[in-house]
């Protein structure tokens, strides 16, 4: 059975890149072809110098036919130092082979000797002397006839030279726009390749994504399944035996003796509740449900209610409100930061004595941020235990008597992160806890409308 055949994939990048760059060499290469052609145009240059050589001629038969008659302001020798220099042009470097590729090279010649007996004669042209005039004129007559003949081959030349030239030039043009066009088809091509290689890219960061989501999904079941069967048998066991022994006694029973144990039923089944809270509020979390919807928020108001909600649900009064201002605002949602105060107020209440006092905070700092400290002094947190003290389901060793299943600090970490700000936690084994609320304060306002936009 013959292998299957893979389609080289990986070498049309490379192959488009390649005939990109072939393209571009190509037509670059041809353009400077062209525009150094067309600066190198010889035959313009001969036709220029063929005709002054001719009107150089014209001028000096004219002149000494004047000086023949008479006019003394004529000078022929200046007129034939000219027709010299025009026939010198013709003479040197590429325009002698110009002559010769025309076939003049003699004729070029020729009119050097003719040259040289219109000199011999040129000292004799005087008034009246119009043997010298005849003869200087027998000379130059045929050195015209050569010159228009010289010149009519040039501009024949010219325009055969030229036809080709274009002919050429329009080639090279033909074939630099169709490179151009292999350069164009070469870049839709490494664009559509870029296109496809950014959405494999983005479907990939997406199954990534959603298997990243599934392992956390697949982790917090394992983890809720553990911890329901761990923290779930205590309060269960709870309400079973307290229905058990009010089945068999509740007859005999005192109503203090009654209300003892329905409050402890109701403890535990208030336990079982804000696990499940908990729980839930973690698997919104994890599944991207929860959502921050910030507005202007006072939080001294606002800490003001928390606090005495926490006051009335524990039946103590022993939590000091001190705010730097009668009003702070803070940029927030209300109902998340409720929640993380709640947490923050229950958990210190819980976690410390009685008779001792829990004082929160309220301030803006250096960069225009809302601070809240919730401080409490009670038995502090060790050292070790402080870096995990936010993770899921973890609870410090000195406290495994006092219920709790470790997901609130985790909510509540999150909640604040949501809202573009932080908590954080200060404490001394023995001495005390500081957790510290921060959140967006009203300067910040805009800076964070920007960070969603981009987002």
């Amino acid at each position: 059975m013959p292998w299957p055949r893979r389609r080289p994939v990986q070498a049309i990048p490379a192959l488009a890149i390649l005939a990109f760059a072939v393209f571009l060499t190509f037509a670059l290469t041809r353009l400077f072809q062209v525009e150094q052609e067309m600066r190198s145009n010889v035959s313009e240059n001969m036709l220029w110098v063929v005709t002054q050589a001719q009107v150089a001629s014209h001028r000096l038969d004219e002149a000494v036919h004047r000086r023949v008659l008479g006019d003394s302001d004529v000078q022929p020798t200046l007129r034939f130092d000219v027709l010299v220099s025009r026939l010198t042009l013709l003479d040197e470097g590429p325009q002698r082979r110009y002559m010769e590729a025309l076939g003049f090279g003699g004729e070029l010649s020729m009119a050097f000797q003719r040259l040289e007996a219109i000199e011999a004669r040129l000292g004799d042209v005087e008034p009246g002397a119009t043997d010298a005039a005849d003869d200087i004129h027998a000379e130059s007559e045929p050195l015209l006839r050569e010159l228009n003949r010289i010149a009519n081959a040039v501009m024949v030349e010219e325009w055969e030279s030229t036809g080709a030239r274009l002919d050429k030039h329009r080639d090279s043009l033909v074939q630099a726009i169709a490179s151009v066009m292999g350069i164009t088809l070469s870049g839709c091509l490494l664009a559509i390749l870029l296109l496809a290689s950014l959405r494999d890219r983005l479907e990939t960061q997406r199954l990534e994504r959603s298997l990243e989501q599934e392992k956390q999904a697949s982790d917090f079941y394992r983890s809720f399944a553990a911890m329901v069967s761990h923290q779930f048998r205590t309060p269960l066991a709870i309400i079973d035996s307290g229905l058990q022994r009010l089945l068999r006694r509740g007859e005999t029973m005192t109503q203090e003796q009654r209300h003892t144990r329905y409050q402890r039923m109701r403890e535990a089944i208030a336990q079982m509740t804000r696990l499940l809270e908990s729980s839930l509020a973690t698997a919104r979390l994890d599944g991207g449900k929860v959502e921050a919807r910030p507005e202007a928020c006072d939080l001294v108001a606002l800490t003001k209610v928390a606090c005495h909600l926490q006051e009335e649900a524990s039946a103590q009064r022993r939590i000091e409100v001190h705010a730097s201002a009668p009003s702070i605002l803070a940029w927030c949602d209300r109902s998340l930061v409720e929640q993380v105060l709640a947490n923050l107020l229950s958990n210190a209440i819980k976690y410390s004595p009685p008779d001792t006092e829990i004082t929160v905070g309220l301030d803006v700092d250096g960069q225009g941020r809302v601070v809240c400290s919730v401080a409490d002094r009670g038995m502090g947190i060790p050292a070790d235990e402080l870096p995990r003290l936010f993770e899921r389901y973890f609870r410090s060793r000195h406290v495994t008597n006092t219920s709790g299943i470790g997901l609130g600090l985790n909510i509540a970490r999150h909640l604040s992160r949501l809202q573009h700000g932080d908590l954080e936690v200060r404490s001394q084994h023995g001495e005390g806890t500081t957790f510290t609320l921060t959140l967006p304060g009203m300067r910040g306002r805009h800076e964070h409308v920007d960070h969603q936009a981009t987002n």
